[in-house]
């Protein structure tokens, strides 16, 4: 990854040590898309001069197609679908509420899907670092009074939520980073207070409460980190785990449950920034971390 001191500023070009595109808005002419990558990569999107990011995304087909497809979504008069591009109903309700215009930058990445998926995880962990923030629409931020669509195929139209009703607890704040300190394996690593590590068999997940958090799935009781995993039951998860673990391993576990059921954007909002830390100490993501995604 690149220079965490270095392109501080996420509208920089330079942003984490990246050469990145320049900003283009989405209102260019189509014949000029030309100068945006016909690769795979990442890409991020802003409000046009806004000094915040709405989007960190990926895609592994071609970053001109996905600039012409999002905003061409976002530029109907209803809500688009979820599908193909997800993030576009989220830039849609923001558009509708705000006004916003939008412009966009990437970098072409063409390496394994892993790799994209690992250098999206970071950059997300790097935003919420530096911003103290979550971009808008990442992790499954949504405008709070408005309602996201559905598939195409599932035909649920998506829009504003009537002012009697209660809003989307997808709108909800951002949680604080954590703390950078400490390594996997600690019981304090990143402020959170960690179970003991035990080896993942049917009878210690017992142990584990019935809870939502997330767990940190370890080779053996001394191997490196292998993946880090959210669950609403934690106790469960673990317990299914350890009927078929994957690749046959065996694993050890450190949970660390919540003390109260928290929204679903904070709850992965956490899971990134414990594989982001894992990123920037080892510059690669945990071997499993993307195995089932």
């Amino acid at each position: 990854m690149g220079d965490n001191e270095a392109g501080a500023d996420c509208n920089a070009q330079d942003w984490c040590g990246i050469d990145w595109t320049r900003w283009f808005p989405f209102s260019l002419e189509s014949t000029r898309t030309g100068a945006i990558p016909d690769a795979p990569g990442i890409y991020r999107i802003r409000a046009a001069g806004a000094p915040n990011l709405m989007y960190i995304g990926r895609t592994d087909t071609s970053l001109r197609n996905v600039f012409n497809g999002i905003r061409q979504s976002t530029a109907r008069m209803q809500m688009p679908w979820v599908d193909p591009y997800p993030v576009a109903p989220a830039l849609w309700a923001w558009k509708d509420a705000k006004g916003f215009s939008f412009e966009f930058s990437a970098v072409p990445m063409e390496e394994s899907a892993t790799r994209r998926k690992t250098g999206l995880c970071y950059l997300l962990y790097r935003y919420r670092q530096e911003k103290r923030d979550s971009p808008a629409c990442n992790f499954g931020r949504f405008h709070r009074k408005y309602r996201c669509s559905s598939t195409e195929r599932e035909g649920i139209a998506g829009g504003p939520i009537a002012p009697q009703d209660p809003k989307n607890p997808a709108g909800g704040p951002a949680t604080s980073p954590l703390p950078p300190t400490g390594s996997p394996g600690d019981a304090n690593w990143m402020g959170l207070a960690w179970s003991p590590k035990r080896e993942l068999l049917a009878h210690t997940t017992t142990a584990v409460p019935q809870a939502q958090g997330v767990y940190l799935l370890f080779d053996g009781g001394a191997g490196p980190l292998l993946a880090v995993r959210t669950a609403e039951n934690c106790s469960q998860a673990l317990f299914e785990l350890s009927k078929n673990p994957p690749e046959g391993r065996t694993l050890a576990f450190m949970v660390c449950c919540e003390a109260k059921p928290v929204a679903g954007h904070n709850h992965r909002e956490r899971q990134c920034d414990l594989a982001g830390h894992f990123i920037e100490l080892n510059l690669e993501a945990p071997a499993l971390q993307f195995r089932e995604e």
